[in-house]
């Protein structure tokens, strides 16, 4: 094994409901579900689809897909949050496409908007976002 995979697995392990909605491929073409992820009380708030990728010597984890059940309430960056900080623990590089997709009720964040939020969480790019590790204090 290796971090980004245990990294993946600790995700899959902790958060058991399961979406059975593909949200993506990995290089193994092994579909990928979304995990349900919940806040610290237990409370379903989103969903998140993750695998490991590499690329020439790089390996990274994917963010295939990430997504509040709810909109304008903090969900989504709650999620984000615990996404990065686990990265760091695991000192994983992280990897996103920013596409807004819209949920059928509210509008949809604007491109600019998206990328500009997943910049507040360190991930740049242009069309491939991509974070690397932050040092933690305790390391």
């Amino acid at each position: 094994m290796n971090q980004e995979n245990d990294y993946v697995s600790y995700f899959y392990d902790k958060y058991e409901g399961r979406v059975s909605i593909g949200v993506g491929y990995d290089q193994n073409l092994s579909e990928i579900y979304p995990f349900v992820y919940e806040d610290i009380a237990g409370k379903s708030i989103g969903i998140v689809g993750l695998g490991v990728f590499r690329r020439e010597s790089t390996r990274y984890v994917h963010i295939y897909h990430v997504g509040s059940f709810k909109n304008n309430r903090g969900d989504g960056s709650q999620i984000l949050q615990a996404l990065c900080f686990q990265a760091d623990k695991y000192q994983i590089i992280l990897s996103l496409s920013p596409i807004s997709m819209p949920n059928g009720k509210d509008e949809p964040m604007t491109d600019e908007r998206l990328r500009e939020w997943y910049g507040n969480f360190g991930f740049r790019g242009s069309s491939h976002f991509r974070r690397e590790p932050c040092l933690l204090k305790d390391q």
